[in-house]
Order: C-alpha cells, then structure tokens, then sequence
C-alpha cells in the first residue's frame, strides 16, 4: 500500500469517527492543554452569531498578564498569570464555566523576576490539566502542580535544577501531556532539552538534549497507538522520540521557519506548519509545511509524504478537518490544502490575522483574530465565510483595569501586550531599529537598537567587522544565504546594515500593534467557548450548552 493509499484510508476512518463523535448528544468534556493536545478539534457545535451586546454568556477581568490559552476540566476554567511590574509573582486561577466567578487562586513568589512588558513572555505557556492536577510551566522556571481544589502538590525551579535560561524574549513552550507524564521543550539558547516529568512527585523520568536555539513551539504525543511518540518540530528539523526513555528515533532535517506554530496529529500523521523565516521567501517557507506519517518501525521509522508549494503558517498552527489541511499566514492569508496530496485546493483571503490556533467544529471551522474578529469557515473544499462575530467594539476595544507594564521598558506606557501566541507563540517585534543609515551596523551605546546584529557581532572573532560563515551563530546561519547579496559567504558592514534596517522595518509598528486587548488563546467543549485576551476572558455559549442546561428551570 502506497503513502497515499495509507493516508486516504485514515482520513476516512478520521471523517467517519468525527461524524459519528459530532452527531452524538451533547456530554461533559474538557480542552485539556494547548490545542487540545495538537488536535484544535471539538466534537460538537459552537455559537455562531454573537456581538458584543449580545451572545456573550459572561466575561471578566484576570490579574496580571497572560498570553497562554485556557483550559477546562469539570466545569472549570484554567489560567495561568503573572502578576507585577517585574511578574513578581505567579498565579494559577480557577473560574466557574458557567458564570465566571473566580473559584480559587494559587499564587506564589516567581523564581526569577523579569519586566512585564511587550519584548518578553507573560506566561506564554498554556497549563495541561487532567483529573487529578492542573500542571503550569512559566518562563521564569516554575513548574507547579495544583489540585482542582487549588492546592499546591508539588513545586519545581528548572533554573536552578538545570542552569539559567538564556534567551531575549523569554519561553513560551506549553507541556505535552499523557497519563503519566509531561513533556517540555527547554530549547534555548544556552544548553537546550526535552524533559519528562512524573505527574505524580513532579521528579524527571527523562531527558534528553536538543540543540539550542530560540523557540516557542509544542510538542505534541502523536503516532500509532502500538508506536506513540513524543515529536517536536523546532530549529530546522522535526523529530520523534520515545516516550519511555527520550530516546530520539528519526528526524526530518533542512526546514526553515518551523520555530513558532506547532505541529497537528492525526493518528500517524503529523502535519507541520512553518512561517517566512526572517529575510526569507514564501517559496521556501512553503518546503517546510508538510506532511510525515510515523510508521512505528524501527527500519523506516517515519514517511515523508508531501511538501507544501504554497502554503505557509504564521502563529496559528495548521489544522486538519477530514480530507483537508489548513495553514493561515501572517497576513491572513488561507490555504487550503489537499491531507492526502499537498496539492492546494484553495487559496483566499480571509482579513484575519490570528495569534490563535483556529477549531475545527462540526458546523465549521473558527478563527479567532487577533482583534476580537471570529470568522467562521464553512467546511469542505470550497470557501464560504459562514459568520463573523465581534468580542468587543472594534472603534471602543477595553483597556485593561488594573494590569500594569513595567514602567523601565522604554517608555512604552502604562498598559500594553506583547507581539505574542497564546497558544506558546514568540513575543512579538522585537522593537529593534538600526543603528543608523550609514556604513556601520553597529549598535549605538546604550540603545536597544540593532539588538540582533549586536548579538551576531559577538561571534567576530578576529574583530574585522565581518561575519564569516563560521563566526556566526547556529541561531542565525541560516539567514546566511538570504541576505549574504554579493554571494561570498560572509556578511560584511555593508549588508549588516541592510540587514538591521530590514529586520527594524518591519518591526517599526510593534509596540502599537501589540497592545491587549488581543486574543491568545482558545479553548472550548460542546456549546461553549473561552477566549483569552492578556487581561480578560470571554465565555459563549449556545442554548444547547451545558450552561443553558444547569440555568433552565
């Protein structure tokens, strides 16, 4: 049986499933982690007309920050904060689903406090949650296990455990769970790893090192039952390893871009997203959007099935409903594309750019803009926008109540968010600005401009100015051949310069465009979904919902 044949069948048992899931009653069900563990797929319908005066079962004001997506579990709502002007303090809070009322908070001191402002994560990473645990990993190192009644099991510093973190927006990588375990990828740029931890004590059942780098991608549990494994798709390759020992089984190497969404799972297939890396093409992003089936053999362990030409992801990560793929770019650009081929059925613009991973539901699929805009797409291949829906007043956006910016970072305000995902996405631009027109990428004194090149510069060994291929970072050779424009394998005054002014280009609105509110994150049962923005969350439900259900006479 061809690559092929072996993806028709599955999407045919996955088309068959899913129907057969969606055409039953409406019960109680969770959004476990990030995606709802690499799937973004609800069982079930959600409203589809709503407006800020109308449709929104209930909303309110969260302390401090966050940029992770909620959870929900029994009734329950999960959110992860930082709180202060230096996130002083971490917090997890509970909130009823049915009216929003808080129901507890666990709050402690963070490990290592840094400025609650745009240029860094404010708990990037989503929670996990299962029945016994909610389990939270923020950037300053703390991982924490607190029980659905808001007591704290057990309580871990990775930084002091395994050495400080070293990377210039902070973390924003959520855990991968199964029964028994989480999974995180520590991949930074001093020594990088992925680490198992036993849900039960909190103690490392594995770990196994990964290249360093910056990224903020997921990992996800995915494979054939028999063969399950934990994949990781970052830095240029996607590669799969043991649950049990963390042992790396297979890698796919030579992507680019695939640092920022994370990868989907349907059974043995993986689909992986990948954005325009910096100074980049969308011809040569669009390689790295593809297709891997895990074949659980040892002799062939994976199967490269297709290559996008077209497609390219941004933030949100691609999702799979039945025989289609959906990958959205940074503009908002949608395409859809043949799972079992590669081959793009349509391409459209859908004037939405999304931080959030959309949901695939069983009247359609949802996106979630950045701005409070929801669209809903029509399923199938032929494009329809079924509805579009607003959070709040687009002319009137709420600012937030008591959430403060830390007042160092640049005179940038009292208020404001960050360019970043939810769903364990990169903080946003990175504010930088050339250090001048002329000759000279070098950095002005004490400025923040030119942050990257200064950063490459300090691989100059011999003090010359110029950047041999071999003086440059494993961080940024791969920009290397996209803007090295005379072609001799180095990257001279002259081209730094144009390289700074690029890169500070289009990152001149930055601050501007990453001010909350803005939509991070998503989570949703039958009937009923949760949007986060850095400050607030907002609840729809239908009439169908469980929340309808528990307040009918």
């Amino acid at each position: 049986m061809n690559q092929f044949q072996h993806l028709s069948k599955s999407f045919l048992l996955l088309a068959v499933t899913a129907t057969s899931a969606m055409a039953a009653d409406n019960v109680a069900s969770s959004w476990t982690g990030f995606r709802n563990g690499g799937t973004s797929r609800l069982s079930g319908s959600l409203p589809l007309q709503w407006s800020p005066d109308d449709g929104i079962s209930w909303q309110t004001e969260t302390d401090g920050y966050g940029q992770s997506a909620p959870v929900i579990a029994d009734g329950k709502v999960f959110v992860a904060s930082v709180i202060g002007e230096q996130k002083e303090q971490c917090a997890v809070t509970a909130f009823d689903l049915k009216d929003g009322q808080r129901l507890w908070q666990h709050r402690f001191e963070t490990a290592r406090q840094a400025p609650s402002s745009y240029m860094m994560a404010r708990s990037a990473p989503t929670p996990v949650v299962d029945s016994d645990a909610v389990y939270v990993f923020f950037e300053s190192g703390d991982l924490v296990a607190v029980s659905p009644d808001g007591q704290q099991l057990w309580h871990r510093d990775l930084n002091a455990d395994y050495g400080p973190f070293q990377n210039n927006h902070g973390l924003g990588s959520s855990p991968a769970q199964t029964a028994d375990m989480i999974v995180l990828n520590m991949e930074h740029k001093g020594p990088s790893f992925l680490l198992a931890v036993d849900k039960r004590t909190g103690k490392t059942r594995w770990k196994t090192d990964r290249p360093s780098g910056s990224s903020w991608t997921t990992p996800i549990v995915a494979g054939p039952d028999s063969h399950q494994q934990v994949v990781v798709s970052s830095g240029g390759d996607v590669s799969g390893y043991d649950l049990e020992n963390g042992k790396q089984l297979w890698s796919v190497e030579g992507l680019e871009g695939n640092s920022v969404p994370s990868p989907c799972a349907v059974g043995e297939y993986v689909f992986i997203g990948a954005r325009i890396p910096e100074f980049g093409s969308a011809s040569d992003a669009a390689k790295s959007n593809l297709c891997i089936r895990i074949t659980g053999e040892s002799a062939q362990p994976y199967e490269l099935c297709w290559r996008a030409t077209k497609a390219v992801s941004d933030y949100a990560s691609p999702v799979v409903d039945g025989e289609q793929v959906y990958f959205l770019n940074k503009v908002g650009v949608l395409y859809c594309v043949d799972a079992m081929s590669g081959e793009t059925i349509y391409q459209q613009r859908l004037r939405a750019e999304c931080w959030a991973t959309p949901i695939v539901t069983q009247d359609g699929i949802y996106f979630f803009a950045k701005d409070g805009t929801v669209k809903v797409v029509q399923r199938g291949r032929e494009f329809g926008v079924v509805a579009t829906n607003q959070l709040w007043d687009q002319k009137d956006p709420p600012e937030p109540e008591t959430y403060r910016e830390a007042s160092r970072s640049h005179g940038h305000g009292s208020h404001g968010a960050e360019g970043g995902s939810g769903h364990g996405g990169p903080p946003g631009g990175d504010g930088s600005k050339p250090s001048g027109e002329g000759e000279s990428a070098r950095p002005a004194s004490g400025g923040r401009a030119s942050g990257m090149i200064a950063a490459m510069m300090k691989g100059d060994a011999n003090g010359d100015g110029i950047l041999q291929a071999d003086e440059i970072s494993a961080d940024f050779r791969p920009m290397l051949r996209r803007v090295d424009t005379n072609g001799d394998g180095s990257l001279d005054q002259k081209e730094l310069a144009a390289m700074a002014k690029s890169f500070a280009e289009r990152r001149k609105n930055s601050q501007a465009s990453s001010r909350d509110p803005i939509v991070y994150g998503v989570a949703a049962v039958p009937g009923i979904v949760v949007v986060r923005t850095g400050t607030r969350l907002y609840c729809i439900a239908d009439e169908s919902s469980a929340l309808a259900t528990e307040d009918s006479p």
